[in-house]
């Protein structure tokens, strides 16, 4: 069973070792700088994502900050399993983890994005459920669900 737990003092390092595969690398942010922005970026929420007692990835979301108290809008802005955990349906579960955590926090809306030559995150994003609603201005492709 796949889980969320709070990034904290026991696994944070743990997290910071979790690794993409090298074709992957570049489309995201290491999950190092990822836990120190969120030491500053207060509304920002780490998640070690789990199986059973295994660290197998690394997701952040935040609400919306413009305004920021809406609520009702959420962000899924980093989001990687490892390398050696990949392709065995991780993601999917991790994401069904997420939005019922968002639809506890009241979110409605869940908005994600990637890297334009990240094939696998569009496939992923597509079969969970999300619709492309864009291009950011930075080339990222930009996606929406309702939760």
């Amino acid at each position: 069973m796949v889980q969320l737990r709070a990034v904290d003092r026991e696994n944070w390092r743990d997290c910071a070792k979790l690794e993409l595969h090298p074709a992957q690398e570049g489309f995201l942010a290491p999950n190092v700088y990822t836990i120190a922005q969120s030491k500053f970026e207060t509304i920002h929420r780490p998640r070690a994502i789990y199986e059973g007692d295994t660290l197998v990835g690394m997701l952040c979301f935040c609400h919306e900050d413009e305004p920021e108290d809406d609520l009702e809008l959420y962000w899924l802005f980093r989001f990687m399993i490892d390398k050696r955990y990949q392709n065995r349906g991780l993601g999917i579960a991790a994401l069904e983890a997420l939005l019922e955590e968002v639809r506890t926090l009241g979110g409605k809306r869940l908005r994600t994005m990637h890297h334009p030559k990240n094939d696998g995150a569009a496939r992923v994003y597509q079969k969970f459920g999300f619709t492309k609603i864009g291009t950011l201005d930075d080339g990222d492709i930009l996606y929406e669900m309702e939760v």
